[in-house]
């Protein structure tokens, strides 16, 4: 869509909660806005996890010490003037506004994919070091192993990713949200390198899944008090080929 063609997000959303003729207008400017399309996209996806938490609590029944309040409220009062009334729905409108914000927010931000964000970030920092890429040298590997595994608080080896054609260079400390975090470093004869992000993460263990940013591409996990993302800028098919050899060599003895 051009430039100038394009609709602000307030606008966007007006038309979005408007009648049925906006909807429809706004279903076809989205239809040529890949940038609207997926605003309109994570707003569905937002409306939608509000209602999977809140749906529960609309079904309970209102207790009675509320019924007995909008019972006593109900006794006729002097009408408010309509300038306090339109005072009062603006800083309701302003609390709830921030309130479902800042509570969606952290709803939606689940631990999966930050942790994936946090291991792309770290391999687009390190894996373009010629040369530091790393803290200690995959020669020192005993001492490597030790060192992570005992700052980490869980013991940790280095998958053996060579019969995939990538061979351990070396690893370092970084910080994370929780505990320290691991960062492996591996590379294969055409330069190409790969980066093992290791953390401790609390809660469900979860399937392999992938995120993407430009330039590189990301399979997360958790597994255990682990939580594990292997990031490179290789083909999807490819990367999560070594993804599954990652996950097999940390679990398996």
């Amino acid at each position: 869509m051009p430039e100038a063609s394009r609709i602000t997000a307030e606008e966007a959303l007006r038309l979005r909660h408007g009648s049925g003729a906006d909807q429809a207008r706004l279903a076809v400017l989205a239809a040529g806005d890949a940038a609207l399309a997926g605003d309109l996209a994570e707003w569905d996806r937002q409306d939608a996890a509000l209602r999977a938490l809140y749906a529960p609590v609309a079904d309970e029944p209102v207790p009675a010490r509320l019924t007995e309040t909008m019972a006593a409220a109900r006794v006729v009062r002097p009408a408010p003037s309509p300038v306090l009334w339109r005072i009062a729905a603006a800083l309701a409108l302003v609390a709830l506004g921030f309130l479902a914000g800042w509570s969606g927010a952290r709803m939606l931000q689940p631990a999966g994919p930050a942790l994936a964000e946090v291991a792309m970030a770290s391999f687009a920092t390190y894996a373009v070091e010629v040369a530091h890429p790393v803290e200690v040298g995959a020669e020192d590997e005993a001492h490597l192993v030790k060192w992570l595994s005992k700052r980490l608080g869980t013991p940790i080896r280095p998958p053996d990713l060579s019969q995939d054609g990538f061979r351990l260079i070396g690893g370092r400390l970084l910080p994370g949200d929780t505990s320290p975090a691991a960062l492996l470093m591996y590379e294969d004869e055409m330069g190409r390198r790969l980066a093992l992000y290791l953390t401790r993460r609390e809660g469900a263990e979860t399937e392999l899944a992938f995120a993407e940013e430009p330039g590189r591409r990301a399979f997360w996990w958790v597994e255990g008090s682990l939580g594990c993302a292997l990031v490179g800028d290789l083909p999807r098919d490819a990367l999560r080929r070594l993804a599954i050899s990652a996950y097999h060599g940390l679990t398996e003895t």
